[in-house]
């Protein structure tokens, strides 16, 4: 095709409506939900079927910067780019175009939502290939619309106008491949965007055959929305502009934040795409959906012959069209007798709900608000003993008296030290990580027995699960990512202070040097 692009994946979000999983620690799309990835890891990997590794970005906030370069061990960090807070997809797209712009000049700058589910790759390849194509001649904002398939509330609407004509196209600076009969997909003019509707207005548009659901995925050339930005958005121009001039300087970072303390809050769609002149909508259809509430699981996992949705140790026994889902392992839920229930159940909160009030959660999470109960919105901690208590993590008993040391991410239980092996509990809470790291001398075994999460080996990510034992030699860097509270056992050789970090939340990685590799050029787990 010969288009010069670069993806931009936005990371940020809360993911509210699928509390109480997702959390302000861990937003939804940090979990798997949907297969054994996480939503941004499957985002990730689809994106490198668009660009090589070195022309894919990520957009976070900057308390997810550890979290997303654990799940994406292949990103490069110079790659991540950290928002100082959250101002919405306007500031966070305007961002991303600097840091493109700055490294692929002129090139086609493709946005990708981080926590959406897609069936069918192929088919989202080829129409996002469409996409940017009509996006390279530099004169077009194009973003892609779903074909709908049953009257949503919840997605925002785009009314498309007729396919652009291959003279239209060549006449507006696009491709003429990008245009109607040029393409593997066709490029429509849009006529006008649809706020979220009501139940008949969403049956009207379905009707009308013309509407289209708005997918929040683009393609434009940096420039291009740089440009648009000026024109519809001069507050937020100017601060961008600010933060251009300090990119790769000592003040970056302190620029950076300053300006975005002063951006509005608005969203690319609102704030752009509904005044610009210049916008195509590519349609496609490609079994997307971007799971906005616990219904959505419906639509993207397998059900059982009722209808159920069952998720972690359940047991259904005359309950029909509910969903059903357990994060503790080892705990049980029984259902029995019921209908149309959501039922989700964590570490500290058991929701059950009516599954037709699922995408409504933001109510409950105001009552909790107003009650002072935000504890429960940003995250679990993992229950804290007394250190020197008696002990029992995955049905396996810690001696009395063993060794406790508390750490920011949790705490180690050290029961044994001998001159031949070490051994410890450890336990991580979620949301938290160990350090990336390696050993110079350390060999370590770990046997995962409690919750879920990466463990980042070399360039591989393998899921934390109950049963997971693995052998690290030295010189393999590592990390423990915990999505819920980790616990693992630990053995290893008796050397104690053989550690190297080198990058840690919490200030304790010193500059160093990657290992060369160990014996047999491995930088990898042997399990």
């Amino acid at each position: 095709m010969g288009v010069d692009l670069a993806v931009a994946i936005m990371a940020g979000g809360k993911g509210e409506r699928f509390w109480p999983r997702s959390r302000t620690h861990l937003p939804k799309q940090f979990l798997r939900l949907s297969g054994d990835a996480t939503l941004l890891q499957e985002t990730y990997r689809r994106a490198l079927r668009l660009a090589a590794r070195e022309r894919v970005f990520v957009v976070a906030p900057r308390g997810y910067r550890d979290l997303t370069l654990s799940q994406l061990p292949a990103l490069e960090p110079a790659n991540l780019i950290l928002e100082p807070e959250g101002r919405d997809t306007g500031p966070g797209i305007g961002l991303a175009a600097l840091h493109l712009e700055r490294r692929f000049p002129g090139a086609v700058m493709v946005v990708l939502p981080a926590d959406h589910v897609i069936a069918d790759e192929d088919g989202f390849v080829e129409t996002m290939r469409a996409a940017a194509a009509a996006a390279a001649g530099g004169a077009w904002l194009v973003t892609v619309g779903i074909r709908p398939t049953r009257p949503e509330t919840g997605y925002g609407y785009i009314r498309v106008g007729a396919p652009l004509t291959s003279a239209a196209a060549q006449a507006g600076g696009a491709p003429a491949g990008a245009a109607e009969g040029g393409g593997a997909a066709p490029v429509h003019r849009v006529l006008r965007f649809a706020e979220k509707p009501c139940y008949e207005k969403a049956m009207e548009f379905l009707a009308a055959g013309d509407y289209l659901w708005n997918s929040g995925m683009f393609a434009w050339r940096v420039d291009t929305i740089r440009a648009v930005i000026a024109r519809h958005l001069p507050h937020l121009h100017a601060g961008l502009e600010r933060i251009a001039a300090a990119l790769g300087t000592a003040d970056e970072a302190e620029v950076t934040r300053r300006e975005y303390a002063a951006f509005p809050r608005v969203s690319i769609d609102f704030g752009l795409l509904e005044r610009a002149e210049n916008v195509l909508v590519v349609p496609g259809a490609f079994g997307w959906d971007d799971v906005g509430s616990w219904s959505a699981l419906e639509r993207v996992e397998a059900t059982d012959a009722q209808g159920n949705v069952r998720r972690g140790r359940v047991v259904a026994v005359g309950t029909e069209a509910s969903i059903l889902y357990n994060a503790v392992e080892e705990k049980l839920l029984v259902a029995y007798g019921v209908e149309g229930l959501l039922v989700v159940d964590t570490d500290d909160v058991l929701l059950v709900a009516d599954k037709a009030q699922s995408a409504n959660l933001k109510a409950v999470l105001e009552e909790l608000r107003r009650q002072g109960l935000e504890r429960y919105l940003t995250g679990a901690p993992m229950a804290r003993r007394s250190p020197g208590a008696p002990v029992e993590d995955g049905g396996l008993p810690v001696p009395p008296g063993a060794r406790v040391e508390e750490k920011p991410w949790g705490r180690e239980i050290w029961w044994a030290v001998t001159d031949r092996y070490v051994g410890k509990v450890i336990e991580v809470m979620a949301g938290h990580s160990l350090s990336l790291q390696y050993h110079v001398r350390k060999t370590e075994t770990m046997l995962f027995t409690k919750g879920a999460g990466t463990l980042v080996m070399g360039e591989r990510a393998l899921p934390i699960t109950a049963g997971l034992c693995v052998t690290i030699p030295p010189g393999t860097v590592h990390r423990v990512v915990a999505e819920t509270d980790v616990v693992f056992y630990e053995v290893s050789t008796p050397e104690l202070d053989d550690v190297v970090r080198l990058e840690d939340a919490y200030g304790r990685a010193a500059p160093v040097t990657l290992p060369p590799c160990p014996a047999g050029g491995r930088l990898d787990a042997q399990d």
